[in-house]
């Protein structure tokens, strides 16, 4: 893609100018640490002449792993303005993390870590750290600094592995500029904002929203271990489960001063929680409906799962024969944005099967209820038989949740004892529910039993992965073979 000139600005040129322009703007919170621009800069510096004298290149690929934001952060973009290509994965209890070393040139973490002997290992030790320490934040050398073309790739992202292996993808300059650009107009962001972010770097709509506040001179909050007292936040980006964490950690009487603006990504967020975040915190919540492989989608959904399909995208519905159907058909969701990626690094039959003449094909079920108007109705794979007739997993967890007083539940398809039982549903309880009554009660209410052959296990909690979505690969364990006390 050749355009005259030279390419746009990257992150760390923005933190930059917002340094030299206001130097004590706060650019970053982390517990009960905080960091301004300034500060963010002199750190950045530091980091890219480190890695710039550890061999770090355009082109390389660099895989981030931290316990904390702002180390993650911070190495990501520094990488980026060195031209090299950026990933992340959880420094502890990540599935794939083996497959994302056998992906990179290096690996820096805060952890110990075992890539393969080829890949170039950092431990972000007390060395490391006495090594950024050792260099001038004023040193006057000129600085090493790459603005990648928007045709050259950045990112390495992934699917969220929720059904089994993540798939990988890789991101061009313009897609993760969209990712970017996107991030910050249907999240309002402004100069002023303060947003707190539940959620890992892995998932790249985190990296992208923080990027995208971090360029506009907004600040970024991680307060994971120390809760919200004496905060002030004006957005929230989580994921449901982990928004229902940051309500569960709000200090007793927690009233916002100013009303906070809530939005969700990566699931549907039940009825209750969104009753809950929008009691507690004064501000609308708003649903994000999206994709690693695609960017947003719809940039909110309302309760029933309908939302204005984003500027930008092209959407429609298809049969399982790949034949476009018409309004108020219900089908599979294809689409295609600016912020697609080509397909899967590594899996050309995945590839394939989700990438068709320039479409998306993806796993999600929906309907137009009218031009641009999408109702999602959930996983295509989750469809559910009840009672004899497809519905979404969403609306089977929505009751269950309501007839057992459950706080967390999780309904999908499962082939057990030779097809006897076909749904399952594992639900979280309160300690005093009599749990037979709620088991007679979700049975006759979703006519489930002898129909339908549904198993229902009650859970101390439902397995999660560390970006906060079910982990179905270990649900589906314990369904297989039920915890003592669960049945």
């Amino acid at each position: 893609m050749n355009i005259p000139g030279r390419p746009i600005p990257t992150t760390f040129e923005y933190v930059e100018a917002l340094a030299l322009r206001e130097p004590r703007r706060l650019a970053l919170v982390q517990d009960h640490q905080s960091w301004t621009y300034q500060a963010l800069h002199s750190d950045l510096v530091r980091l890219v002449r480190v890695l710039h004298s550890l061999g770090v290149k355009r082109g390389d690929r660099v895989a981030v792993g931290t316990q904390g934001l702002q180390a993650g952060l911070a190495l990501l973009i520094a990488a980026e303005n060195l031209g090299a290509v950026t990933t992340c994965f959880l420094p502890e209890k990540d599935p794939d993390a083996q497959a994302v070393f056998g992906l990179v040139d290096w690996v820096f973490s805060d952890l110990p870590q075992s890539p393969p002997a080829t890949v170039r290992n950092v431990l972000l030790d007390a060395a490391f750290v006495a090594r950024l320490q050792a260099v001038a934040a004023d040193d006057p050398t000129p600085l090493p600094r790459v603005a990648l073309a928007l045709d050259e790739p950045q990112r390495i992202s992934r699917t969220s592995g929720s059904s089994g292996r993540s798939k990988f993808m890789l991101l061009k300059r313009q897609a993760q500029e969209h990712w970017v650009r996107t991030g910050a107009e249907n999240g309002g962001y402004r100069p002023e904002s303060r947003l707190l972010v539940a959620g890992p770097l892995v998932m790249n709509a985190i990296f992208a929203r923080a990027s995208a506040c971090l360029r506009m001179g907004a600040a970024v909050l991680d307060l994971s271990r120390s809760g919200l007292a004496g905060h002030e936040i004006t957005h929230i980006l989580a994921l449901p489960a982990l928004l229902e964490e940051v309500l569960k950690s709000l200090p007793a009487g927690y009233a916002p001063r100013n009303r906070v603006e809530v939005q969700s990504i990566g699931g549907f967020v039940p009825p209750h929680l969104r009753e809950k975040a929008t009691r507690v915190f004064g501000g609308r919540l708003s649903s994000r409906y999206g994709a690693n492989e695609t960017t947003g989608i719809c940039d909110d959904l309302d309760a029933d799962g309908v939302g204005v399909v984003s500027p930008g995208v092209d959407l429609r519905i298809l049969d399982e024969q790949g034949r476009e159907l018409p309004l108020g058909r219900l089908g599979v969701i294809a689409v295609r944005t600016p912020g697609m990626v080509e397909g899967y690094i590594g899996d050309e039959e995945a590839t394939r099967q989700a990438f068709r003449d320039g479409w998306f094909v993806s796993g999600d079920w929906g309907t137009l209820v009218a031009p641009r108007m999408l109702r999602l109705a959930g996983r295509y794979d989750d469809l559910l038989v009840v009672g004899g007739l497809k519905v979404p997993a969403n609306e089977v967890e929505t009751q269950a949740r309501d007839m057992a007083g459950a706080t967390d539940c999780a309904a999908f398809a499962v082939n057990l004892e030779g097809g006897d039982i076909t749904l399952g549903i594992a639900l979280v309880v309160p300690p005093s529910t009599d749990r037979a009554a709620a088991r007679a009660r979700i049975e006759k209410g979703l006519q489930v039993g002898a129909s339908t052959n549904a198993r229902i296990l009650f859970l101390d909690a439902i397995p999660r992965m560390g970006n906060g979505k079910i982990d179905r690969v270990a649900l589906h364990r314990l369904f297989e073979s039920p915890p003592a006390g669960s049945l």
